[in-house]
This record gives structure tokens, C-alpha cells and sequence, in this order.
């Protein structure tokens, strides 16, 4: 067996993050600590090239800090706490309706005195970050670095998907797929005031989108959702 390749993460917000449509499109569920780990480690893969042999990525805390602005008193435990949990996050829908069960990674360790954690990608999900030549998305990691909840992420990257039109369209039921809350929030009002609202306003405030959405009904139930969006309009001249 090779040795394993250590690579380092480092504080680049300019880093691209590129996922196949498909990963973009599936089921999970992680915190948003789990998502900034699993993104920065993603954004240092190369998508048109093989995922490297034995391929271990490295992230400080100072590193965490720096690229997602937590406070570094409460970085320690929060990288902590993902790492903990990574390895039993899985993908539980993926590619349509295959039901497929893919783990996000084979190993993942947090080394306590060194404030570091360390990564490997399961060989399953390594289709989906690299070798990408069609249906995939790019963006910058700067452009999702600052959100504070993890489906505001998970909307960004929906969103990104269809950056051409600036329309996205989503029944509830796929939305809540997507999301892994299938079995919550039953009603509607629920969903918007604890998952849709914050999201828009997270992404309003702190990314590069103007967001529009309105709920679509069929008969008294709203069964899908329309999403309009644009780049901000800059207001300064490049120098």
C-alpha cells in the first residue's frame, strides 16, 4: 500500500469547490461544522484529475478559524465535535432514486493537542468530487465561508446549479429530501420559518445572490418551490 500524502488545508477563499450534480442533488444531512470541514477539504481537490492515492488532508484550527471566522475560543471543540461524527455521515440517496449508501469518508481524526483534523475521502465518493468533466458545479469557498447555517449551504450549492437561468424550481417533498428532513416539519409554516426563511436571509446577507422565492400550491398545500436569483449589482468601479 502507498503511504498515505498528507495535504494541507489552507486559509484560500479563492479555493474552488466542484461537485458532480449528482452529490449536489442527493441526501444527507450534516452540521454546518461537518459541511466547512468536508468543503475545505474538497475545495484543495483538483476535479478534473484523480483523487490522489492515500490522500490525507490536514486542517488546524488556525487554519478553521481564519477561513470560516468562528471564534477560536470555541473552534477547538467544534472541530472536535465534526471529526467525532464524520465518519458515520453517510449519503443515503444519490443519483435519482438508486438508493445508494455512501460514507463521506474512511477515516477522520482529531488530534487534540495539535488542535488538527485529518481527512480521507472514501474511495464511493471520490466520482463525485473529481474526474468531473459534465454535470458538475464550481464556486468559490468564499462565496459559502461566512454562512452560519448549513442549509443555507446546501441552497447556495442548489442555486449554483442552475446559475445560467437564475430560476430554481423544487417540490417540498424533493427539498426535504435533500436536506434529510424528511420526517420534519410536516407543516409548511414550519419548514419556512425554521429552515427556508433563515436560509434566504443567510445567504441575502452574506453571499453574492439576490434571492426571490414564493411557495407554489396545489389545491390548499404548497407542493413546490421557485426560487429567482441574480448577482448583486456591484456598487464600486475595478480598479
Amino acid at each position: 500500500m502507498d503511504q498515505q500524502r498528507s495535504i494541507t488545508v489552507r486559509a484560500d477563499g479563492n479555493s474552488i469547490v466542484t461537485k458532480a450534480n449528482a452529490l449536489i442533488e442527493a441526501s444527507y444531512n450534516l452540521t454546518l461544522n461537518e459541511q466547512r470541514i468536508i468543503l475545505a477539504c474538497a475545495a484543495k481537490l483538483d476535479s478534473r484529475k484523480p483523487m490522489p492515492r492515500e490522500a490525507v488532508f490536514v486542517l488546524d484550527a488556525d487554519e478553521f478559524v481564519e477561513l470560516f471566522g468562528s471564534d477560536p475560543r470555541n473552534a477547538y471543540a467544534e472541530m472536535e465535535e465534526a471529526a467525532s461524527k464524520l465518519y458515520e455521515r453517510d449519503i443515503r440517496r444519490i443519483e435519482g432514486k438508486t438508493r445508494k449508501r455512501l460514507r463521506w469518508v474512511y477515516m477522520a481524526e482529531y488530534q487534540k493537542g495539535a488542535g488538527r483534523v485529518k481527512l480521507g475521502f472514501s474511495p464511493e465518493i471520490a466520482p463525485y468530487l473529481t474526474m468531473l468533466h459534465k454535470r458538475f458545479t464550481s464556486y468559490r469557498l468564499e462565496e459559502v465561508a461566512s454562512l452560519r447555517s448549513t442549509y443555507a449551504i446546501r441552497l447556495f450549492e442548489m442555486l449554483a446549479q442552475y446559475s445560467d437561468t437564475g430560476v430554481f424550481l423544487i417540490t417540498v417533498a424533493d427539498f426535504k429530501q435533500r436536506l434529510g428532513i424528511e420526517d420534519k416539519y410536516d407543516r409548511f409554516s414550519n419548514l419556512k420559518a425554521r429552515v427556508i426563511q433563515p436560509a434566504i436571509k443567510d445567504l441575502q446577507t452574506k453571499t453574492s445572490l439576490d434571492i426571490t422565492w414564493q411557495g407554489v400550491k396545489k389545491g390548499k398545500s404548497v407542493e413546490r418551490l421557485e426560487f429567482r436569483f441574480e448577482e448583486k449589482r456591484q456598487m464600486q468601479l475595478d480598479i
